[in-house]
Formats: C-alpha cells, sequence, structure tokens
C-alpha cells in the first residue's frame, strides 16, 4: 500500500524543536547507507503543536550494525533487541524495523489465547508501520527530506482527534490487552474519542488484563496516573469499567470515592504543570484509601492492631494485581499509619512535624477532607501547627482540646 506523504511545512514543523541528538543520529545513519526516521510521539507531538518528550528513531539498520556506529550505544531488550544510544542529557531509542503482518511466521511466537509472546523478526517500513497498535504512533518523519510518511492515516486521525486501533481491535487487544491501557492513556493525554471498535472490544476484553505480568500494568499505571492526565485517564478508567477491575479491594468506590479520586488526580496535575516531583508511593498510597477507610473506621475509635492488619493485607492483595516496588511501600504505610497521630496532640506533635514522612502524611490528610468534611477544623489547625515557631507550637498544643476537637 502507498503511504500517504506531506511536506512539514503543512505542519509547521520547525526541526529546532527536535533533540539535536535525534538529528545527529539520523543523519549519521543516512551518511552510512540507511534509512532513518522520528516515529511515534516525536512526530505526533509535532504535528498536534505540542512539545514531545521524546524522540525514538527507527531504520533498516540492524541493531548490531547500529551499535558498530555509535559507541555511546548498548543493545538491550529479549522479546525484541533495541539500541539505547546515550547522551549527557537524554537517551535515543533506536529500533529496526519490524514485521507483524505475517503471523504465521516461524518467528512469530503465539500462545493459545491469541498473544503474541516473540516477534523477533525484522521487516521493511510498511510492515513496520501495521506492526504498530495505535494510526497516531504509525506517523513516519524523515527529517532530511523534511517528509511526513503516514500509511494507516494516523494524520486523518489526529485531525479527527480519534483513538484508533491498526487491524482488528479485538484481535489486538488479544495479542496484547496492554493495549487497552495505552488506548485510555493516550485517549486522555491527547482529550481524543476512542474509536467505537476498540470500545467494544474493551468491554468483551477487559478481564484479559488479568494475564498480564504484574510489572507490566504496574508501569502502564504509572504513565496513566504521573504524566500530567491524571484525572482525564481515571474517568476514562471508569467509563470503560476498568478502574475497579485493577483496584477492586472496594467495591463500586468510584460511586462511594468519586469526589475524593476527583479532587486528588486534579490536584496530581496541577503538580506536574508547575513542574513539582509526584511520589508512587503517594499515589499508590490514594488509589488503596478506600479500603483502609471503608475497613478500619478510621477517625473514630480505632483498633491499632486490625488497622495495621488492614494495612499490610490491602497492599498484598494489589501486588497480586500491579507490582508496587518494595521501596514505596514502606512509604504508603507510614503516609496511612501517620493518619492517627494528627488525632493525638501533645508535646510529641513537635517532633512529629520534623519527621521525614510528615510532609507526605499532611498532604495525604488534607485530601481526606473531601471524605471527612468535619476533618476542616483539625486540618486548619495543623496547617498553624506546621507553619509555626516551637513557642507558638507549645501555646497551640495547649489550645488544641479548645479548638481541635469541634
Amino acid at each position: 500500500m502507498n503511504p500517504s506523504i506531506y511536506n512539514d511545512k503543512r505542519f509547521g514543523i520547525n526541526q529546532a524543536d527536535i533533540s539535536k541528538n535525534a538529528l545527529s543520529i539520523i543523519s549519521r545513519l543516512h551518511k552510512n547507507g540507511f534509512d532513518a526516521f522520528i516515529v511515534g510521539g516525536g512526530i505526533r507531538d509535532l504535528i498536534k503543536g505540542l512539545g514531545p518528550k521524546d524522540f525514538d528513531i527507527v531504520t533498516n539498520c540492524e541493531p548490531e550494525k547500529i551499535r558498530g556506529l555509535f559507541k555511546n550505544s548498548r543493545i538491550i531488550g529479549r522479546r525484541f533487541k533495541l539500541v539505547h544510544i546515550a547522551f549527557p542529557n537524554e537517551i535515543i531509542e533506536t529500533t529496526t524495523f519490524r514485521s507483524g503482518i505475517n503471523t504465521d511466521s516461524e518467528s512469530i511466537e503465539i500462545n493459545d489465547q491469541g498473544r503474541i509472546i516473540s516477534d523477533n523478526i525484522y521487516g521493511t517500513q510498511e510492515e513496520d508501520a501495521y506492526r504498530r497498535d495505535l494510526t497516531i504512533n504509525s506517523i513516519y518523519y524523515n527529517p532530511i527530506t523534511k517528509e511526513i510518511i503516514d500509511y494507516t492515516d494516523g494524520v486523518k486521525d489526529l485531525k479527527e482527534r480519534r483513538i484508533r486501533f491498526i487491524g482488528d481491535a479485538e484481535k489486538r487487544i488479544i495479542e496484547d490487552p496492554v493495549r487497552i491501557l495505552r488506548a485510555i492513556r493516550f485517549a486522555a493525554k491527547l482529550n481524543f474519542t476512542i474509536d467505537k471498535a476498540i470500545a467494544n472490544a474493551i468491554d468483551n476484553n477487559k478481564h484479559q488484563l488479568f494475564q498480564v505480568p504484574q510489572a507490566r500494568l504496574y508501569e502502564e499505571i504509572i504513565k496513566l496516573f504521573m504524566s500530567g492526565h491524571a484525572l482525564n485517564s481515571y474517568l476514562l478508567l471508569q467509563k470503560h469499567g476498568i478502574f475497579d477491575l485493577i483496584f477492586p479491594h472496594v467495591k463500586n468506590s468510584a460511586d462511594n470515592f468519586d469526589d475524593f479520586y476527583k479532587n486528588a488526580f486534579a490536584q496530581t496535575d496541577d503538580r506536574v504543570k508547575i513542574g513539582k516531583k509526584l511520589n508512587v508511593g503517594f499515589l499508590y498510597a490514594t488509589l488503596l484509601w478506600p479500603a483502609i477507610f471503608i475497613e478500619s473506621n478510621i477517625g473514630q475509635k480505632i483498633n491499632y492492631k486490625k488497622f495495621y492488619q488492614i494495612i499490610a493485607s490491602s497492599i498484598r492483595k494489589q501486588q497480586t494485581i500491579t507490582s508496587i516496588p518494595r521501596r514505596f511501600t514502606s512509604f504508603i504505610k507510614d503516609t496511612w499509619m501517620h493518619q492517627i497521630r494528627f488525632d493525638r496532640v501533645g508535646k510529641k506533635s513537635i517532633s512529629f512535624t520534623q519527621n521525614i514522612r510528615f510532609r507526605a502524611a499532611y498532604d495525604f490528610y488534607l485530601l481526606r477532607e473531601t471524605l471527612e468534611p468535619s476533618l476542616s477544623q483539625k486540618i486548619k489547625w495543623w496547617t498553624e501547627f506546621k507553619a509555626a515557631n516551637y513557642d507558638k507550637k507549645v501555646r497551640l498544643i495547649n489550645s488544641f482540646k479548645k479548638y481541635g476537637k469541634k
């Protein structure tokens, strides 16, 4: 099939907006007789007038030859080899054209459920285009000739603001159920509409996500909620019945905790916009809080032993679905367990404000107000206490019975 070819002037693409490192890689590959293109998010975001974060390159040069041309590179990957070319300020991922059209090929291994588990075969640019999942991520840009090459009507889908799979939607999801989350993520990021065929395929196959390794689901959760479009991601996950599937420990959590999640994710997006760092542990503490809130009766007379057991159990249950790296589980537990300390005011409260986890616990305490409006007076008190000097802290502690327990 002949691709549609556009001049980059049509979309106002300025090569000054492209990574100089990416351009230098493409230039060297061309000088050595190979074709090379920017593909995927890099060119997609340039066409949309967004600032791309990554510039992936695809070429007909095989990994070992790429490695020979670039001493600052290394070959990675088991299922399919690719090359990372390292520079002081970025890493450029460079892959070889892949083939995925002929699933009867001996080089493509498919399990009994129809899922591709190995597809280590090189191909042409056209084959590479049709192997990709989303049309909007299957657009190529040649900065040497200044041409945009489109085999799958990706440019049209960008114009129509539509998320569409290449090929049969149901088959593509069965091949790799993570494509459900990818479709939702890009729709959330770009504020696009998900094609009806994808929506139907998600509805029929969303339970296939349980067959995905926990580590892969964890990676997708981070991309969904920590890239500046957490609120849109949450709304779309809810719309397509995925949120309670991935975080199932409180049934109908969206109905009962919708405002809590919306507030939390809106704040997450605001932090990204102003360049503040996000913590994975805080994200998971938020995502899993409904189970803790309901089962522990926090805010009332609490059974501390049961509270600790609920915390440990909730994290273990989630780890059967999505991985949570060990370095974050202690953060989650501390954030939750410190919530008790906001109800116990005394001289130890001064040292509490100096605790390494206090700021995270305090920020989480603020989030709880959406669920527990009665906390407003205490939150006001703790906000003043946090900012006070030592002498004023002592006076505030003495006044807590008057103000803090209203």
